[in-house]
């Protein structure tokens, strides 16, 4: 992604960063080091700030350095806010506002990353089943920002709806550990996991009919949780793999651990206690 706008406000600076306004909004975070609250809020913007790399300007003001320009600003007590755009005082408040609250504050004025609308509109022509035009979008948004690695995610999941799950894989690997590591470069990854697993096994109905006849068959249990997994039943899929790795842990070379490991980090950002539950579950049987 294009490098965050986080500067430090002084008495020499405080116009010119404000000048800055009149194209990107500027959000003035009046803080002080001793104040733990205060500490956890300039973690918590620089963290947008970075998500958000290039479509606002956090501007940090030490209020105990620089205790006129928190008086010139109406500013007593810290952690304190000003929302500024375009010469205007958009919002203000005190205090710690959670994650959602500052995405709600910010998010109406953001300008967007040229690449941010082509996506979209690749996301769009994809669901409308214009393969070809959807392809040709995320192009023109890679050439836009090759940075911004979200466009070649998109291509991931575009290549894995369409069946072309070597394609899928190898733009994967290439992708830098920051796309690795985001919300959906985890969930794509353990996706390809499981599209490998799904790739290699038994269709579902074989399946199903192998653990009626055998219901602790290590093939069709390893099979019927890669299913489980990319149709949306991760409880079930979990409990499945967990099942495999109380009978046979080093099935293909402790592929139910992997397995596990790989879905665990899958559902971190969006099933966190069903993942703490499992993860539970799998230590117990460790030892």
């Amino acid at each position: 992604m294009s490098d965050a706008y986080i500067t430090d406000i002084t008495t020499e600076n405080f116009s010119e960063i404000l000048g800055h306004s009149s194209t990107l909004p500027v959000l003035m975070h009046f803080w002080e080091p001793l104040n733990e609250t205060s500490q956890q809020v300039n973690a918590l913007l620089e963290k947008l700030a970075e998500e958000f790399a290039g479509q606002f300007i956090l501007a940090k003001i030490h209020a105990g350095q620089h205790p006129e320009l928190a008086s010139r600003s109406g500013v007593s007590d810290v952690p304190y806010y000003k929302l500024v755009f375009k010469g205007e005082i958009i919002a203000e408040q005190a205090g710690m506002q959670t994650e959602s609250e500052y995405r709600a504050l910010l998010e109406p004025h953001l300008v967007k990353d040229p690449s941010e609308q082509l996506r979209e509109q690749a996301q769009l022509a994809f669901a409308n089943g214009q393969i070809d035009e959807a392809i040709k979008l995320i192009g023109e948004a890679a050439k836009t920002n090759p940075n911004n690695f979200k466009v070649h995610l998109d291509l991931v999941q575009m290549y894995l709806l369409t069946g072309h799950l070597d394609k899928a894989k190898n733009l994967f690997e290439k992708l830098p550990e920051e796309a690795h590591q985001s919300s959906e470069g985890k969930r794509l990854k353990g996706i390809l996991i499981f599209s490998e697993i799904a790739d290699t096994s038994a269709d579902i109905e074989s399946i199903q009919r192998t653990l009626k006849q055998d219901p602790n068959q290590p093939d069709a249990l390893y099979g019927l949780a890669a299913y489980l997994a990319l149709h949306n039943h991760p409880e079930k899929a979990m409990q499945t793999l967990l099942k495999l790795f109380q009978i046979d842990r080093t099935y293909q070379e402790g592929a139910p651990q992997k397995a596990l490991i790989g879905l665990f980090n899958m559902l971190s950002d969006s099933y966190p206690q069903l993942v703490s539950a499992g993860r539970r579950q799998m230590q117990s049987l460790l030892y």
